[in-house]
């Protein structure tokens, strides 16, 4: 390794190890060939390359990687086409709001020095265009000089309040400049990064007031900016004022655990089941109709916290439906978890008198979680008969498989029976859905997970939905290149089901034959051999499982290879759907 950077690629790639970045995923394009080069023979595998077949797999990765490490990682990009295929990615980062860093280059900017045809029309003006509406900044510096405060801009911008990708692009001729002598730049050290943003503490003290003289309280999570200090503290106050917790529950998945799965109090799924409700605290919940089942009373108090405001942009309706409140708080999730754990704490002091009454709310709505979960074990104990795997037995089997391992969940819900039967209780446990609800997002979100937790010991799991891992198959390539600990269990219930419901519902509403709902939305004749596909790329393969007997063995099989030797590990089950409840 290079003692001292010679050119403007390795500055940029100093700058990346100095900011933490332990990864960049890319597939080789050769507008960031200077960068390229400086990874392999400047810094020697540090960051390390992971090498990619797609671009949208790449800015998976770092997706999945943010979320499970909780700090960025890097995607390169090629020049106007990269950013094409990374798009997608790129927009379920924004709406997941995960800090991301995506690196981009471009064929000279100066006109005079473009090579005829290929540097032409893969140069644009301003390239992040492409991208700018949904992501959180963007920057093109136009000299060597420039690339230190640009770097250090995004990395705070990506992780600040409200996290999101970034984009920043490196004209070809700034990463193959030679340095001059003497060149020097501040270190990122120097640039304190930016803190959450703090509650008004007087407003923090009203919401707490009004949840524990409140007769039925909600607490509605959508994150707690993955903090699990902050989910402790959120534990302790909807325990201390007996409010039912609820998270949103949509058909494309969750977002990352809020609220431990099995508390006594997450009502999640039950809200129509819920007294009237009278106060509701609403924590980066984007749309409170995204609670299913959830009315609140006409006249119901309701308190918004959240940043989102601080990221809006016009072109995505990302913001969703204004909520009507009583109380605006812009602040952070985590922030404010804790300021209401202190907040509560000392109002319950001074005035005991307030919790006894939570105290019989929590008695009660324990009795209706507890019943409950009675209910899903049971429903998913008996999913044991012939034919295709019903999710719940999915679910339940593979919490069994997956005992005393540690599980990391980096994608995939089995259809909400994961959070119905296990016992999720911390951030890093669950790391929800893409965001966007864009395809192409679970294997590679899974794979960065895998990363994060290539050297912990922990098995990161990815239930992976047929029609989403066709969009983007060659990242079994790359997980099986970089050797990436994690299990794929294949929910394979061979169709583009949420077309297919779409289609049967249409047909019903307009008087039409619904049993056409699979033509132009299945994934069969010929169905496809995803074990078979595996194994072509070097992945350990099983299956497929086509009923509930079979199940146990083969997953027992499948997490025992990637627990003993640290690889790559497919498993493939072919599921049914179950109506929507």
């Amino acid at each position: 390794m290079q003692s001292r950077p010679e050119y403007g690629s390795d500055v940029i790639v100093d700058l990346l190890d100095e900011l933490g970045i332990e990864f960049v995923a890319c597939n080789p394009g050769a507008t960031f060939r200077g960068i390229h080069d400086s990874l392999v023979n400047y810094r020697e595998g540090v960051p390390e390359i992971i090498e990619c077949t797609h671009e949208e797999i790449s800015v998976a990765i770092a997706h999945g990687y943010a979320k499970a490490a909780g700090r960025p990682m890097a995607a390169a990009v090629h020049d106007v086409v990269g950013l094409q295929h990374a798009s997608m990615a790129v927009y379920n980062a924004w709406c997941d709001r995960a800090p991301v860093l995506v690196l981009g280059g471009t064929g000279p900017v100066d006109a005079a020095r473009r090579r005829p045809w290929i540097d032409w029309i893969h140069t644009a003006n301003v390239q992040a265009t492409q991208v700018r509406d949904y992501t959180r900044w963007d920057d093109q510096p136009a000299s060597i000089e420039a690339v230190p405060e640009s770097l250090v801009r995004a990395y705070q911008l990506a992780t600040g309040a409200p996290p999101g990708p970034v984009y920043v692009c490196f004209d070809s001729d700034v990463q193959e400049e030679r340095l001059a002598d003497g060149f020097a730049y501040r270190p990122p050290g120097d640039y304190a990064a930016p803190g959450p943003v703090a509650p008004d503490p007087a407003a923090v003290e009203r919401i707490a007031r009004w949840l524990l003289e409140a007769e039925a309280p909600v607490i509605a999570v959508e994150t707690v900016d993955r903090s699990q200090a902050a989910l402790d503290a959120l534990v302790e106050v909807a325990e201390q004022v007996g409010a039912a917790v609820l998270e949103p529950s949509r058909d494309y998945g969750r977002p990352s655990l809020g609220f431990p799965s099995a508390h006594p109090l997450n009502a999640t799924g039950l809200a129509a089941q819920l007294p009237e409700v009278d106060v509701v605290v609403s924590l980066e919940v984007r749309d409170l109709a995204a609670l299913h089942g959830f009315r609140p009373r006409p006249d119901a108090t309701i308190a918004v916290v959240g940043t989102a405001q601080f990221g809006a942009k016009a072109w995505a309706a990302d913001l969703q439906r204004l909520q009507h409140c009583r109380l605006s708080l812009p602040a952070s999730s985590a922030a404010t978890a804790l300021a209401m754990r202190a907040a509560v704490r000392a109002l319950v002091e001074r005035e005991p008198e307030l919790a006894v009454a939570a105290r019989d709310r929590a008695k009660r709505l324990a009795e209706l979680t507890g019943a409950a979960r009675e209910r899903w074990a049971a429903f998913a104990a008996a999913q044991d008969g012939p034919g295709p795997v019903h999710p719940a037995w999915l679910a339940r089997e593979l919490l069994r498989a997956t005992a005393g391992t540690d599980p990391v969940i980096a994608n995939g819900s089995a259809y909400g029976y994961l959070h119905r039967l296990w016992d999720l209780r911390t951030v890093d446990s669950y790391l929800g859905s893409s965001g966007g609800a864009g395809l192409g997002y679970g294997i590679g979100a899974a794979i960065g997970a895998g990363l994060a937790h290539r050297d912990t010991g922990r098995l990161v799991v990815d239930i992976q939905s047929d029609g989403d891992f066709m969009m983007t198959p060659g990242a079994l390539w790359t997980a099986a290149h970089h050797q990436v600990p994690m299990l794929v269990v294949m929910d394979n219930n061979r169709a583009f089901n949420n077309s297919v419901m779409h289609a049967d519902r249409i047909a019903r509403d307009r008087g039409r034959d619904p049993s056409r709902a699979g033509v132009g939305t299945a994934i069969d004749e010929p169905a496809i051999d995803f074990a078979a596909m595996a194994r072509s790329m070097g992945v350990t393969a099983f299956g497929p499982c086509r009923t509930a007997a079979e199940l146990p063995e083969l997953l027992d099989a499948a997490v025992a290879a990637v627990v003993e030797q640290r690889v790559p590990v497919l498993v493939d089950v072919l599921t049914w759907v179950p109506e929507p409840d």
